[in-house]
């Protein structure tokens, strides 16, 4: 099994990378703005106590501080002082808007992540979310030991669906048997919409027999759904192949090998 990072992760890793460097370089810039601020501050007033402190001296325990100064030198002091003031406002006001404006594109991020991690009619994950998460699934497994089974399901007569009922009614089945398979596994479990009307479920710890319960529970639970259809005439069943992930399989031989068992069974129905 290849050892590179899956597309998805690739994308999280170089984007946080890149957030970080980001509000690494702006954190520089605002330590550089204060050690500006402070190096300044000092000179102007090493400038003020050198102007107006000319002599400073000592008459019976009182001190005494002479100064001399004119009130166009006091002005320009005063304006340098405030124009210290503006410059440091403004390089504050630019800091905070970087910051503002990475915020708001990791949120962005974030969020056309989980768009794209979850197919929007069914509600379950989408194709996008395959490698990421059974790549995740299949290196846990190795390193534990742990058991993976892999659940490929199809709808049958899904085409006649669309043609007699109209494609409105074919997303409402589709959004149906993605409620019903959710509902049907634990929530460490994945259910992914593969494409069309194909799913996989993702069983995570489960062993064979366990993985038999699910399947039974998901026919269970279609039968229970066409005593209710609103498509009448329509009755909806699945082709399921089911596979028990091994030890030295890639993640396209374990996936060939479920899909192989799905048509062998949807063979077997017809």
């Amino acid at each position: 099994m290849t050892k590179e990072k899956a597309p998805l992760q690739k994308e999280n890793q170089t984007f946080s990378h890149s957030l970080r460097e980001r509000l690494a370089q702006i954190e520089k810039k605002d330590w550089e703005l204060w050690i500006l601020a402070v190096t300044m501050l000092g000179i102007l007033a090493g400038g003020f106590f050198f102007i107006l402190v000319p002599a400073v001296f000592y008459d019976q325990q009182t001190l005494y501080l002479r100064a001399n100064i004119s009130p166009q030198l006091m002005f320009g002091l005063l304006v340098m002082v405030l124009g210290l003031i503006i410059y440091l406002v403004q390089k504050q006001m630019q800091l905070r808007k970087l910051r503002f404006q990475s915020f708001t594109e990791a949120w962005s991020f974030e969020v056309s992540h989980v768009q794209m991690l979850i197919d929007p009619l069914t509600q379950a994950y989408s194709r996008a979310a395959l490698e990421d998460l059974l790549s995740k699934e299949i290196k846990r497994v190795q390193r534990k030991q742990s058991s993976l089974i892999l659940l490929y399901l199809d709808v049958n007569d899904f085409k006649r669906v669309n043609t007699r009922f109209g494609h409105l009614s074919g997303d409402l089945v589709l959004a149906e048997v993605g409620g019903v398979l959710k509902h049907s596994v634990r929530g460490s479990d994945y259910v992914i919409r593969m494409g069309g009307d194909e799913f996989l479920v993702a069983l995570v710890d489960t062993d064979l027999p366990g993985a038999t319960v699910v399947k039974q529970r998901i026919n269970q639970r279609v039968e229970e759904w066409n005593q209710s259809s609103p498509l009448p005439g329509f009755t909806l069943a699945l082709s399921i192949g089911l596979q028990q992930y091994e030890s030295n399989q890639s993640l396209d031989e374990v996936l060939a090998a479920v899909d192989q068992k799905m048509y062998a069974e949807k063979k077997a129905s017809t």
